[in-house]
């Protein structure tokens, strides 16, 4: 494959003009997209001058993340801290271990499992949402599209109300140092640990009450298999990952629903068009914007050559917006066919909660449907982050 090198045009004062999608230089970056854009297109394997390797285009990153050369495990420089809670999470694991941690994890969201957490899912969203004064003006950030997601896995997993606080604190700040670089993540104390601690402690009590919630009905099988410490690790983990994203995918879709008062019209017309307005939403706008891995061997990929253990940063949101594969890739619509988008990852690693994430999705867009006619936009603030897209605030005009 032949690739235009990145002329030195693209150096500013010694400053890369892509430098917005490295880890912890995002910096508000107008328009992350734009910057995938010429990526793709002038080096879709590009070498950065730091150091890590970006992919953008659909293939390579589908591809790479089917790969079995590429480790979702860092090496063991990146891991400095051996006592990091990190080190435990499923996203890190390989193998053996991968598959008997997922398989752990992921009963409940599986089969007979997701019909089971449906009415909760109902009951939570009307909870937030079935005030009938939520109209008019609303910022619905911190009216809902929030709240139902952190409500709903906490229910799932027995946190209680005002542990909630906590929960969107620790959340926030594991969200933030993700996107800072590994150095960080994997340095040293910090609040993935604290997170873990308050859950090892959550399961201790359940342990020892026998009142299981519905994501921790085998939780003693769990705790038997990894031993209590990991296992709060992990819970963690599907505590921030199960819910960090579904609140942005919400927030994306209603933004892009803002604008689009055509297709909104569509969806009232005929509501089955919501599973596809959750499909084109994290296409579009997805909410996990960047994946990781390290080459076990030196590697081949789209004609450049990579070093073993070199940092390949998979740009998601790049791929999903890949021209090559989606007609008019930046447009949002309804009725959109093709290949499936990579937001829940590929292989034996795609997300275990993409189920549950789809089915919150889903019913918060039917429940904004039933009581809202028209939704406009009036302001948005995306967040200062390269790595999870979505929004700090989005305030909307809601006509019931």
């Amino acid at each position: 494959m032949h690739t235009e090198s990145p002329s030195n045009a693209v150096f500013n004062s010694g400053r890369h003009l892509w430098q917005g999608i490295r880890a912890g230089a995002f910096e508000g970056a107008a328009d992350t997209y734009a910057i995938h854009d010429e990526m793709r297109r002038r080096a879709p394997v590009w070498q950065a001058p730091w150091g890590d390797v970006y992919l953008t285009g659909y293939d390579l990153v589908s591809s790479s993340l089917a790969n079995r050369k590429l480790s979702h495990v860092p090496p063991a420089d990146v891991m400095a801290d051996p006592d990091s809670a990190i080190r435990d999470w499923l996203i890190y694991q390989e193998g053996s271990a991968h598959a008997a941690l997922r398989q752990a994890l992921q009963q409940p969201f599986v089969g007979k499992g997701m019909p089971a957490l449906r009415p909760i899912v109902a009951e939570t969203i009307e909870d937030l949402m079935g005030d009938s004064g939520l109209s008019g003006t609303t910022e619905v950030v911190a009216a809902f599209t929030r709240g139902v997601p952190e409500r709903v896995i906490c229910r799932l997993l027995g946190v209680p109300d005002q542990d909630m606080p906590m929960i969107r604190a620790w959340s926030g700040s594991i969200r933030a140092l993700l996107d800072t670089g590994f150095d960080d993540a994997f340095g040293g104390a910090n609040s993935a640990d604290e997170m873990s601690c308050y859950f090892v402690e959550h399961l201790r009590h359940l342990l020892a009450t026998g009142r299981m919630p519905p994501l921790l009905t085998g939780l003693a099988g769990l705790v038997d298999a990894l031993g209590l410490t990991a296992a709060g690790r992990n819970i963690a983990f599907l505590a921030f990952a199960g819910h960090e994203t579904t609140v942005h995918l919400i927030g994306n879709m209603l933004f892009h629903l803002a604008h689009q008062p055509a297709q909104w019209a569509a969806l009232r017309a005929d509501r089955r068009l919501a599973a596809s307005a959750v499909t084109e939403t994290l296409r579009l706008e997805s909410p996990v914007q960047k994946i990781c891995r390290w080459p076990l061997e030196p590697v081949i990929i789209g004609g450049q050559e990579i070093e073993k253990n070199r940092l390949m940063v998979l740009l998601v949101g790049a791929a999903n917006r890949d021209p090559a594969q989606f007609a008019d890739a930046s447009r949002f619509d309804l009725g959109r066919a093709g290949r499936q988008n990579l937001a829940f990852g590929r292989g034996a690693h795609v997300c275990i909660g993409r189920a549950l994430a789809e089915m919150e999705g889903v019913a918060v867009l039917e429940a904004a449907l039933n009581r809202w006619k028209t939704v406009e936009p009036v302001a948005a603030r995306w967040m200062d982050n390269s790595s999870i897209r979505g929004l700090d605030a989005l305030t909307l005009r809601l006509t019931a």
